[in-house]
Formats: structure tokens, C-alpha cells, sequence
């Protein structure tokens, strides 16, 4: 009898043995399977362009570079023009976030304005986080993760004028960081790893600038975005939700204030996004977290689009 229950017993282990590892390799199968497919589930049809401007097509490799798109892009130099007064000037982080529009899928790097000497330069905290760069556009064209890939989408942005009249304004230069990636609605922005991997971009910019013997003064973080919330029916609950989420995430590691640049219209309909100007413009106004810094863009008429979605570099001028 005694044998028959220590064999009984010695079975039971046995199974739930096996029931753990397999439970065990399970687990460690989907979380896989989430690592890969999770992004790509997460971005959806951002992964490829769906815009008539031949442009604005996706490049599946860097080897698909234009000449003239590589000649610009060479243009960008260490720069030290800092280095020599880093103990006197202060500088300002700037986190340059948000969607298409943020990342100049629309834009020409060759009109785009040119950053002024002083002005700004830029931190590539993907590509290389060892040294500051002038800022030439398109701005942030490598820096690209897992998480946040533009596809070398990226033409020419609204960064280097933003940068000219910050500094026109302050008087203090600019250390600027990009972490944008097209066609993201809130819920992209809401996630975890997105939120992380803008935090990493940002707090590598802010050590770097700290152990090299800079003065931080301001952390910023300016954001464009919320198009896609319109075109995939995103509530407009859901949406301030998923604002409130990635902001603390910035919030709670030292970003002082959420800049908001509103965002403006399709080419087709000068009224789509009214929904989300709305909740941008309320929020701004009863969170003093949150500050609305431009409400340019829904001024603009259609022939500063070059499709139904994408300002011209014009537009990114002003």
C-alpha cells in the first residue's frame, strides 16, 4: 500500500513538473512572439506610407538614400560651439515627439531654414549618444529603434525654425532630441515601451550633458500628434487618458513642461480634426502641466499640403 501511494505521489511531481515548464515555456513563447509581433501589431498601417507624394515613401534600407537626401545629410558635424562657454550658458533639453507631421514626412530638407550659429544643436541619443551635432535637416533621420522606426521617412521638419525663434525668444541654446515616428495614435504613445524608449532618449541626452560639464536649465518636451487618433476613432476618454499616461512617464523623470503644437487639417477637410483641437486646447488650458505653444497649422489652406495629410516645408517654416 505504502508503495503504492509513494508511486501515486512520485506521478503527481512528475506532472506538475512538466505542467510547470511547459507553463514555464509557454510564457516564455508568447512574450516572444509579443516582442516581435507587439510593435508591429502596435503600429499597424504606420509601418508603410499611404500618401500620394512619391516622396513620402517608405525606404526599406539606408542603401535606398538619394545622393542628394545623403549630401544634406553629411552636412552634420560634431559641433563644439558650446564647448568653450559650457560652464557659463546654460542650455535647454527639448524633446522633439509626436507623429508625421513631427517628423516632416512632408517636408524638403533643402528649404528648410537653416539653425542659426548658437541657436541649437543636436543630441542623437539612438546613434550616436557621445557628442552634440548641428542640427541639419531632415532632423533625426538615424534615429531609429525597435519602437520608434520612421523608415527613413523623415524630409525636412519644423525643428530647425522652432529652434531659430526659441532661441530668439530665450536667448538660451537648445540640446535637441528626436523621438518621433508616423501615423502613432495615442494608445502608441500610451504603451509602455514607447513611453521607456522616449524616457531612454531623453535622460541619455540629459547624463551626457550632465557628466560633460553642462548647465540643464529647462526640460521640454514638444509634441505633435493626434491625427491618427481622428482617423482610427479613438474616443476622445481614451485619448486624454493615453496623454495622461505617456506625460507621467516624462513627468515623473524630470521633464518640466508638455508643449503642445495643435494639430491642423487634411488637405480635403479643414474641419477633421476639430475633435482633438478641441480636447488639446481645453487640456492646455485647465492643466498647467500642459502649454499650447502653436496653433498654426490649423490656419493653413491646402496648398501648403502636399498630400492629405503632410504640410510642405513651407508650412514647417513658419
Amino acid at each position: 500500500m505504502k508503495k503504492k501511494v509513494k508511486k501515486i505521489i512520485s506521478v503527481v511531481l512528475l506532472v506538475l513538473l512538466v505542467m510547470a515548464a511547459l507553463s514555464g515555456m509557454t510564457y516564455a513563447v508568447f512574450r516572444s512572439y509579443l516582442r516581435k509581433k507587439g510593435s508591429a501589431l502596435m503600429l499597424g498601417h504606420s509601418d508603410h506610407a499611404t500618401v500620394s507624394d512619391e516622396r513620402s515613401e517608405p525606404l526599406l534600407d539606408e542603401s535606398e538614400i538619394d545622393d542628394k537626401m545623403k549630401e544634406q545629410l553629411d552636412k552634420a558635424t560634431e559641433d563644439s560651439s558650446l564647448e568653450e562657454s559650457k560652464e557659463s550658458v546654460s542650455v535647454d533639453l527639448i524633446v522633439f515627439a509626436g507623429q508625421s507631421n513631427m517628423s516632416g514626412w512632408g517636408g524638403d530638407p533643402e528649404g528648410a531654414v537653416k539653425v542659426k550659429d548658437g541657436a541649437g544643436v543636436e543630441f542623437r541619443s539612438v546613434s550616436d549618444p557621445t557628442r552634440l551635432y548641428t542640427i541639419t535637416e531632415p532632423f533625426g533621420f538615424y534615429e531609429n529603434t525597435e519602437t520608434m522606426n520612421d523608415l527613413f521617412m523623415k524630409r525636412g521638419s519644423l525643428v530647425s525654425a522652432f529652434i531659430n525663434a526659441y532661441y530668439e525668444e530665450s536667448g538660451v541654446p537648445v540640446v535637441a532630441v528626436s523621438a518621433s515616428k508616423g501615423g502613432t495614435p495615442s494608445t502608441y504613445w500610451a504603451t509602455d515601451v514607447v513611453g521607456e524608449d522616449v524616457v531612454t532618449r531623453y535622460l541619455n541626452a540629459k547624463n551626457w550633458l550632465k557628466e560633460n560639464g553642462y548647465t540643464v536649465r529647462n526640460q521640454f518636451i514638444v509634441f505633435l500628434q493626434g491625427e491618427s487618433d481622428v482617423l482610427e476613432n479613438v474616443s476622445s476618454s481614451q485619448y486624454l487618458t493615453d496623454l495622461n499616461t505617456f506625460s507621467s512617464k516624462l513627468f515623473y523623470r524630470g521633464i518640466d513642461k508638455f508643449l503642445m503644437i495643435r494639430v491642423g487639417r487634411t488637405k480635403s477637410d479643414p474641419d477633421a480634426y476639430e475633435r482633438i483641437i478641441n480636447l488639446q486646447t481645453e487640456l492646455c488650458k485647465t492643466d498647467p502641466r500642459f502649454v499650447l505653444i502653436s496653433t498654426m497649422l490649423s490656419y493653413f489652406d491646402e496648398s501648403y499640403m502636399v498630400d492629405d495629410y503632410h504640410y510642405n516645408q513651407d508650412a514647417l517654416n513658419a
